[in-house]
């Protein structure tokens, strides 16, 4: 299994795939490239926290579909309340 990781801005809205079990995607967009991303690992917490053009670091593998599912993110600027 090949894991990359990768700094950018989250390109789309984030949104969700599957109830059961959760699954979200969304578009990491770098300075070289976009990536359709998925998150199923903390991915409430994800729908929570980050929001369209958020800065966000992943780190995760590819899955036979060519779709980056994340392991693990760190969103900077985290919405507050």
């Amino acid at each position: 299994m090949q894991y990359v990781s990768l700094q950018g801005t989250i390109g789309s809205t984030i949104k969700v795939i599957s109830f059961d079990p959760y699954l979200v995607r969304f578009t990491l967009q770098t300075t070289t490239q976009n990536y359709n991303c998925l998150v199923a690992k903390d991915a409430f917490n994800l729908m929570y926290v980050a929001e369209q053009n958020a800065h966000i670091a992943v780190f995760g593998h590819y899955n036979c579909r060519s779709q980056l599912v994340i392991d693990k993110y760190y969103v900077r600027n985290a919405v507050s309340e």
